[in-house]
Parts: structure tokens; C-alpha cells; sequence
């Protein structure tokens, strides 16, 4: 067990020392770059790709959103009759 907690621990060490370097490269980069914000600190993980970014292309209208059917009288009668007819024909044919 030792030995695991002393590679971890030489592990830690090195993170110390590479987040080290890498503030004092982005410090460098800034001042090259003409950049006045340097970060105070990097972060332990690494940031995610920058997605490239697409060509602008006009937008497109916002689609309408679809209204639902509003059913009428007559239409709610005949879908009535027809449920009707089809559960008494399953009654019929069940026994």
C-alpha cells in the first residue's frame, strides 16, 4: 500500500509542477501578446476543443408551432358512433 501512496504522491507533485510551468507560459503568452489579463491560476483539467464556429448564415424563421386539431360537434359524434360500433362488434365476436 505504500508503494501506491507513494506514487500518488509523486504523481501530485508533478501536477504541482506542470500547473507551475503552465502559469508562467501563459504569463509569458500575455506579455508577448500583447494580453494585459494573465490568469491567476490554471485549472486542473484541460479545457474542452473549441468548437469551430460556422459560417454565418442568414437565419432561418422560427418554425410556427403546430396547433392541435380542434375537433368539431359532428366530427366528435361520428368518431363516438364508430368506437360504438367497433366495441360491440368485439363483444359480439369475443362470445
Amino acid at each position: 500500500m505504500s508503494e501506491i501512496t507513494e506514487a500518488i504522491a509523486a504523481r501530485q507533485t508533478q501536477i504541482t509542477q506542470l500547473q507551475s510551468d503552465i502559469e508562467t507560459l501563459q504569463r509569458a503568452a500575455s506579455v508577448l501578446g500583447g494580453g494585459t489579463n494573465a490568469p491567476a491560476k490554471a485549472s486542473s483539467r484541460p479545457k474542452a476543443p473549441a468548437k469551430p464556429k460556422a459560417k454565418s448564415q442568414p437565419k432561418q424563421k422560427a418554425k410556427t408551432k403546430r396547433k392541435q386539431h380542434q375537433w368539431s360537434a359532428a366530427e366528435k359524434a361520428a368518431i363516438g358512433r364508430r368506437m360504438k360500433a367497433y366495441w360491440a362488434k368485439r363483444r359480439k365476436a369475443k362470445g
